[in-house]
């Protein structure tokens, strides 16, 4: 399985090539984020099952069977298309008003980051199934990859992410 470092990084970087290289409109780097975040977010049954094991006394482990399926990235995909149809500009949240393409760019942030996750996995952890709805297997994927092999792909990413902000964002200047 691809480690925490993989999943949010990669992400962020596919995104933010595809804000700087690609999207003719520039979007704010906030969804950048938010991908990344996302990217991360189907494992958030790991620390769930170990608060449900701590109460319950159990040791079960349901890691990938309800969080790694591909159904979630399209109901945020959905969720986008679906605001962005809507005719009203923007909604009142809290007590802000938020315009209906920021909560557009929102879902697609977090369609993107699920789906990303969901494709490392199937591509990187031989011990899982690709899911399209939560529990029901819809194939088994397969990859070569040893531990030690994820580590070094961490580290590659991680490098290669600093370099490319380094050319493309002059981090140097923060510094």
């Amino acid at each position: 399985m691809p480690y925490a470092v993989t999943h949010v990084i990669l992400t962020i970087v596919i995104a933010d090539i595809y804000r700087d290289y690609f999207a003719k409109k520039k979007f704010p780097m906030i969804y950048v984020l938010i991908a990344g975040i996302a990217g991360l977010l189907p494992d958030m049954d790991i620390p769930a099952g170990w608060a449900v094991n701590a109460i319950l006394g159990t040791s079960y482990n349901f890691h990938r069977l309800y969080t790694h399926s591909l159904s979630y990235s399209i109901i945020f995909f959905s969720a986008a298309i679906l605001f962005l149809s809507i005719k009203k500009e923007s909604y009142k949240i809290a007590r802000w008003k938020v315009p209906k393409v920021a909560i557009a760019m929102f879902f697609l942030a977090m369609s993107f980051g699920w789906f990303m996750h969901i494709f490392l996995d199937c591509s990187f952890s031989g011990d899982g199934y690709l899911n399209f709805i939560p529990s029901f297997p819809l194939g088994f994927c397969q990859h070569p990859f040893t531990n030690d092999v994820l580590a070094g792909f961490d580290a590659i990413i991680l490098i290669l992410w600093l370099v490319h902000e380094q050319w493309k964002h002059e981090i140097k200047d923060y510094i």
